[in-house]
């Protein structure tokens, strides 16, 4: 009797010699090969009960697509590249996690690429030359010169986090509303001497978390006071000096905003370490929401979009743009809300 045991043992042996191919898989399985290439191609269309016994195939038959032949038949390589921020700042940790993940889920690799300010340009060729099927990019300047490369290459893209100054398909907070929500919160508790810390301002949420704060000074009738702002590189060390700075004036600030959660936890270690109390001698918060700002032992007051994922709402939507490239421009800016935590509190 001629049992599916029999013919798996005869493929397996066969292996040795020649490649498995989708027929083989198709023949073993039972179903037919235009079932099998939908398991590898949309998966979410093939239901639950054949996709298991076709993945079960694959894998007795340790069957490897050709991914290079299949990209050349159907012009898609199933490959998304994702060029973040450096792993330094917890969110581009996250979002990256975040974004394979999801990325694998579609049936999508993902190629990771990590600008760290310099590289942008030789990141962009090696992407161009391994023809993936779409870009997320987390890591856009106000002014950068590759939108306009991005735009015209043809590449389905979404930008996160950060948008360029002009155009663009993204989704970005609502920064400026961010920075006036969270230096409102510290006016409200009768904080009016309070510091800025941000990255360079040549970035989205820098300059626009910038504008927030100080829209926020001009409606609580603060004066802006220039010396109380600090712009940096964003590092560990320039936050750290910057923060010593403000701590060290005669006539310290009461509540210090920081622009992201990750400079904030930065900026709450060198407090600490000069054993100030936070936030009985002074005040901080950050934006972002990171996952670690809400840690028991952190408890940081921040900015952010709870229940809402910015990099995956990018990533659905450029999964629908790769599908349907007739699909016109996106730009999303969802607002942002205060978590209150420990970091902050009345001006004593």
């Amino acid at each position: 009797m001629y049992t599916y045991t029999n013919s798996l043992y005869k493929l397996i042996e066969r292996r040795s010699v020649d490649l498995v191919s989708s027929k083989d898989v198709a023949k073993l399985s039972g179903f037919s090969q235009a079932t099998v290439s939908r398991v590898m191609n949309s998966p979410d269309k093939v239901n639950s009960k054949t996709k298991k016994k076709i993945l079960k195939t694959m894998e007795q038959l340790n069957y490897q697509p050709n991914l290079i032949a299949r990209s050349l038949i159907t012009n898609r390589t199933k490959t998304i590249a994702l060029i973040s921020g450096e792993l330094h700042n917890a969110f581009f940790v996250e979002t990256t996690d975040s974004i394979v993940n999801l990325a694998s889920k579609y049936g999508y690799k993902t190629m990771v690429y990590f600008d760290n300010g310099n590289n942008a340009k030789e990141i962009y060729n090696s992407v161009v030359g391994a023809k993936v099927d779409g870009i997320l990019m987390s890591s856009i300047m106000l002014d950068d010169p590759l939108l306009e490369e991005i735009e015209n290459s043809g590449i389905p893209y979404m930008f996160f986090n950060r948008r360029p100054r002009r155009g663009g398909n993204y989704v970005v907070s609502n920064n400026k509303l961010a920075g006036e929500l969270i230096t409102k919160h510290l006016i409200g508790l009768n904080h009016n001497r309070i510091a800025y810390i941000s990255g360079e301002l040549n970035i989205s949420t820098f300059l626009e978390r910038k504008q927030g704060f100080e829209q926020a000074l001009k409606k609580g009738n603060i004066e802006i006071d220039s010396s109380l702002q600090c712009i940096t590189d964003a590092s560990t060390s320039e936050v750290e000096k910057k923060t010593l700075k403000l701590i060290n004036y005669s006539n310290p600030p009461s509540a210090i905003v920081y622009a992201t959660d990750a400079m904030a936890l930065v900026g709450m270690n060198a407090i600490l370490s000069m054993g100030l109390n936070i936030p009985d001698d002074i005040s901080i918060a950050g934006i972002d929401n990171n996952s670690i700002s809400s840690h028991y032992a952190i408890q940081l007051t921040s900015v952010g979009n709870p229940g809402f994922k910015m990099e995956e709402l990018a990533m659905e939507i450029l999964i629908e743009v790769m599908t349907n490239k007739n699909i016109t421009r996106r730009q999303i800016i969802p607002n942002p809300e205060v978590i209150i935590r420990r970091t902050t509190s009345v001006k004593n």
